[in-house]
């Protein structure tokens, strides 16, 4: 993981954005063991609910502070989701797959995200 943000959205705006993309934010800390497993666990997870139909942005807070302080973090890793709404955030490694998509409350959109 580079100490730097990875972006790995499309590039495009809000606008821009089909609305069933699913968009979420990565806050880490650094090249830190914890944070490595939650991009790891990030990746996985969405991979395998939403192929192809996500944008995951990384933000290492050490780079960037003025970003996690706009978005109130508290704690990293913290996953953001910011499309479909309602915001929701988990904090952790996200390692009980389980948990994180209830908690961002993407079980009900498990069937929307689902490959046909």
């Amino acid at each position: 993981m580079s100490a730097r943000p990875v972006d790995v959205d499309s590039g495009l705006s809000s606008q821009e954005r089909p609305s069933d993309l699913l968009v979420l934010r990565l806050y880490v800390t650094g090249n830190t063991h914890r944070s490595t497993r939650a991009v790891e666990n990030a990746r996985r997870l969405l991979e395998s609910l939403a192929a192809g139909r996500f944008e995951l942005e990384v933000i290492d807070i050490y780079v960037h502070p003025e970003a996690a302080i706009a978005a109130q973090i508290i704690a990293a890793p913290t996953l953001v989701k910011l499309n479909p709404g309602p915001l929701r955030r988990v904090i952790g490694d996200l390692s009980d797959s389980d948990k994180v998509i209830a908690a961002l409350g993407l079980n009900a959109l498990e069937r929307f995200f689902s490959k046909p």
